[in-house]
């Protein structure tokens, strides 16, 4: 019998926080435990929890963080809390379908050479509904789709291009104790996927949904200071591949080159962002909408006579 465990790191988020543990508590294969790492700072979350406690037959833990952890040392505190020999992570505004776990543990028990499992994720809105075209989307953005199932990308493919995905896997509880979150801000997901990938260790993709992903308000950041995409851009461009990985570390930075541009514009970080901006990666996006948005927003910050520079010797390269 394989134990989950299934850690769910909260912050203020009480009502969403039950429907994540009640789609951990409604599935067809049951968890060994549910751990809340608990960061808010008031009672409400706790209250809940305990509410749910007295109900369930699978055991529910709430630990109330005094003071607040933050998400990294949240995550972490919950993988060194963890007593199954997998270890699931679920955000708390997201959802596991009811045979969400079934379907991943039978993949250790067909398999049991692989570290990692995980399947595709519905896109849903802030009320539940599922969004067809936006999950179809999704999913063949981040290589999700009947081509790549089993493990056909290797594990460090599988991180780069996220096909590793930020929350719902299901993954050796040794292996994420030994990679454990860092203190890089918003990139901390990406990052965790993209060292487990880095590891070697086996992964493998399931063509079917498991899980839920809340793309709402209150799930998208709005701090304008965020530097997740530019950190994780940096983070592969400068991350050694082999020869047969390239197209993947290629393509990759050619999606996220634009986003990259702007999180280093609004963090003042003008010469990185006109660096990005004159690469190879953004090269074919200069005259795009976004391309030419993002050149006046370098241009009005004071810094035309470097961006004009960087032009004329992007053009002499070609000739």
């Amino acid at each position: 019998m394989i134990k989950v465990s299934i850690l769910i790191p909260t912050y203020k988020r009480p009502v969403l926080v039950v429907e994540a543990i009640q789609s951990c508590l409604n599935q067809t294969y049951a968890p060994y435990e549910i751990i809340i790492g608990d960061d808010s700072p008031d009672e409400l979350t706790k209250s809940v929890v305990e509410q749910l406690q007295t109900t369930s037959s699978i055991a529910i833990k709430h630990i109330h963080n005094k003071p607040s952890l933050g998400q990294e040392h949240n995550v972490n505190r919950l993988f060194d809390l963890a007593s199954g020999d997998k270890i699931m992570l679920l955000h708390d505004d997201d959802l596991l379908v009811p045979d969400a776990l079934e379907t991943l543990v039978n993949c250790y028990i067909n398999d049991p050479t692989i570290s990692v499992a995980y399947g595709k994720q519905y896109i849903i809105s802030n009320d539940g509904v599922i969004s067809k075209k936006s999950s179809r989307t999704f999913n063949e953005a981040f290589y999700r789709t009947e081509q790549y199932e089993g493990s056909k990308l290797t594990s460090l493919e599988a991180g780069l291009v996220q096909q590793f995905p930020n929350n719902a896997y299901l993954i050796n509880a040794d292996l994420a104790k030994k990679v454990k979150y860092r203190p890089i801000g918003e990139a901390c997901d990406f990052d965790f996927g993209f060292r487990v990938g880095q590891t070697g260790e086996k992964i493998h993709f399931v063509n079917k949904f498991t899980a839920k992903y809340r793309l709402s308000a209150v799930a998208v950041s709005t701090n304008p200071r965020n530097e997740s995409g530019l950190i994780s851009y940096l983070m592969v461009k400068d991350t050694a591949v082999p020869q047969e990985s390239i197209k993947y570390k290629d393509a990759w930075l050619k999606s996220r080159a634009g986003v990259a541009v702007g999180q280093a514009i609004s963090n003042g970080k003008i010469d990185l962002a006109i660096d990005i901006f004159l690469s190879k990666y953004h090269f074919a996006k200069m005259f795009t909408p976004g391309g030419v948005k993002r050149f006046g927003r370098i241009v009005l910050s004071g810094h035309f006579l470097k961006m004009f520079t960087g032009l004329l010797g992007r053009r002499k390269s070609f000739t």
